[in-house]
């Protein structure tokens, strides 16, 4: 039911809440790659109810490390014990208001509450990718990941993603699903004819069907944010790889997500709009180290930190890389 006004119109925090829902978290792009493993008993796993949870896991059986013993009739089967480990993540607490003069578009639409949210949503969605892609580039400066980041030794050419890929994971290279790079390398691989178009099914709400661009075989986001950094004067481009189950994540519930309140001081007046969002987003094989944050959730700066991650899987089940290329190797 309604709990106050917004714009002029009656809001409701469910009606809202339900289009809010029907929104994507992610981009189809992201989506359809499965670079995201959706669990939600990570919210369980939180300590006594607090931000820092930990997950166990076994390492994969080596027979190069564990050799198997010859059947002879003679030696005894000793069992060994199963090798594993534990990594920990952290709940992300954000909060963001909106006064009513600053969604005047939204408000006049047909649908007010729907086109809030579906704006307002919006906003949610470009910080979870651009944490997402913040915190890939903040685990790869680890030192045991060194080898996930290779430099292109000229310009865009159809084998470079491939040599990409085996560097970072060896063998292992087509576990890779999601291509993530600056507009100005899409262009260039378009100019090169590298760039098929393939069908997806989507499923959030609805069951939907989606063209999406590819090259050679991973899906494509073209993202002019975080994929250009400067070395000197000269600007250098950052593509990252990503592959399925690389990043866990999971939605903590949130006592008041959504609500509306008048602040008689501002402007005569104003109607507000405040959100509160809770979000798991973990790179999956490393761990979060949160004696090293200030509070009981990290800032930004502090969750892409470098120093604040410890790799626990071996290098090559962590299924990130990056691959930079330099401008001046561009052609024209």
């Amino acid at each position: 039911m309604p709990t106050g006004t917004f714009g002029g119109f009656p809001f409701d925090p469910e009606v809202y809440g339900s289009f809010v829902d029907q929104e994507p978290i992610f981009t189809d792009s992201i989506l359809a790659s499965g670079i995201l493993a959706s669990d939600t008993t990570m919210t369980n796993l939180l300590d006594n109810g607090g931000t820092v949870g930990t997950t166990r896991f076994y390492n994969p059986l080596d027979p190069d490390k564990d050799a198997p013993l010859v059947r002879d009739g003679k030696t005894d089967n000793e069992p060994v014990e199963i090798s594993g480990g534990k990594q920990s993540f952290i709940r992300i607490d954000r909060m963001k208001a909106w006064k009513a003069n600053q969604l005047v578009r939204e408000l006049t639409a047909a649908n007010p509450m729907q086109a809030v949210a579906r704006h307002t949503a919006q906003y949610w969605r470009m910080y979870r990718q651009g944490l997402l892609v913040k915190t890939a580039d903040a685990v790869l400066g680890l030192e045991g990941l060194k080898t996930h980041v290779f430099t292109a030794p000229g310009g865009v050419n159809a084998g470079l993603i491939i040599d990409g890929q085996q560097a970072a994971l060896g063998e292992f290279a087509n576990k890779f699903g999601l291509f993530v790079m600056h507009s100005k390398i899409f262009a260039a691989y378009q100019k090169m004819g590298l760039v098929d178009y393939n069908k997806y099914t989507i499923t959030n709400v609805l069951q939907r069907t989606v063209d999406l661009p590819t090259i050679n075989g991973l899906i494509v986001i073209v993202n002019d944010r975080g994929t250009v950094h400067l070395e000197s004067t000269k600007k250098v481009y950052d593509c990252y790889l990503f592959g399925q189950g690389c990043f866990l994540e999971a939605s903590p519930t949130v006592t008041t997500p959504d609500y509306s309140d008048y602040d008689p001081k501002k402007g005569g007046g104003t109607d507000i709009l405040y959100n509160n969002r809770s979000l798991i987003l973990h790179p999956n094989g490393v761990s979060f180290l949160a004696d090293s944050i200030a509070g009981e959730t990290p800032t930004d700066a502090e969750f892409t930190n470098k120093a604040n991650w410890a790799l626990r899987f071996e290098h090559q089940n962590v299924r990130i890389g990056k691959i930079t290329i330099k401008e001046e190797d561009l052609t024209a």
